[in-house]
């Protein structure tokens, strides 16, 4: 276990900030972590009663490309990762789900970051409005499993959050 010595905040923004870290191993060794401390992230895996998947696809400007993705969105301060779900898939598709299932959890990047992401699957949809954010262009569309599976397979759907999520959805299923 290494001791935290000292931490300085050196960006601050809406969505994560940077933090400055020196640590002293057990050995009495001093580390410097650069860290982006983050609240967490929800994901949602929305089926309908056929058993497609909704993807929403939109611009990713750090990858310079439009993704298709399960929606997903910040856990703001005082929300549990269900209740962000639950906002998420509405305001991103205006779905309504009266079933809820927590998949699976994991740490996109644990060597630099803390965020951690939680999938759920999310059923018996109901739609209505969507109200996604003034910077979300979003389109939503619904596919079968086995379409995104092959899309994964070929590297065309490659959002590392849509592919754990996928792969616990298959799990769970078998």
């Amino acid at each position: 276990m290494k001791k935290l010595i000292s931490r300085k905040v050196i960006l601050k923004t809406p969505i994560f900030q940077v933090s400055d870290n020196w640590l002293l191993d057990p050995e009495g060794h001093k580390i410097r972590r650069i860290l982006v401390e983050h609240g967490g992230s929800t994901v949602v895996m929305p089926v309908d009663s056929e058993g497609r998947i909704c993807l929403v696809r939109q611009y990713r400007y750090p990858v310079r490309a439009y993704l298709w993705e399960l929606p997903a969105g910040m856990v703001d301060t005082g929300e549990t990762p269900l209740q962000a779900a639950k906002r998420e898939l509405a305001e991103e598709t205006g779905l309504r789900a009266s079933k809820w299932r927590k998949l699976i959890e994991f740490f996109p990047s644990p060597g630099f970051q803390q965020e951690k992401m939680t999938v759920f699957l999310a059923q018996e949809l109901k739609p209505g409005p969507a109200r996604p954010t003034d910077d979300e262009h979003l389109v939503v569309k619904w596919f079968t499993p086995d379409w995104i599976r092959r899309q994964i397979e070929r590297g065309k759907i490659c959002d590392a959050k849509t592919i754990i999520g996928m792969y616990a959805y298959e799990h769970l299923r078998k």
